[in-house]
């Protein structure tokens, strides 16, 4: 947060999570979208808070290209605050790890056949 800026619409929670993310992203993108952030929280932003964010951050955004590095960090910070303000439901997360269980197998599957196909 900024010092001596007051925010009380978003959990302080929410906004140590989302400013930890956006800390993990290379520079020059880190210090700009931190800008925005702080930007759009000080504006006192209203539920739903991505949909909020992710109307926000488009202004901030090259509308011309068709695609940036700056877009893809803006729509991460987006998937954050969803995840925080919609939690998955129990089916979301059975689906999650039955997905990642699926794509260990595979890559042990790919692994033993070109392990196979090498000793032909």
């Amino acid at each position: 947060m900024v010092a001596g800026l007051e925010y009380t619409l978003i959990p302080i929670e929410w906004d140590e999570k989302v400013q930890d993310t956006i800390e993990s992203f290379p520079q020059p993108y880190r210090s700009e979208i931190l800008d925005i952030w702080n930007k759009w929280i000080a504006q006192s932003p209203e539920t739903p808070y991505y949909e909020n964010w992710n109307a926000f951050s488009m202004d901030w955004d090259d509308k011309q290209a068709l695609y940036t590095e700056k877009r893809v960090y803006l729509k991460r910070v987006t998937n954050e605050l969803q995840e925080l303000e919609v939690p998955a439901t129990i089916w979301q997360k059975v689906a999650r790890a039955l997905a990642a269980v699926a794509s260990v197998f595979l890559v042990v599957f790919l692994a033993l056949s070109r392990v196979a196909r090498a000793s032909d």
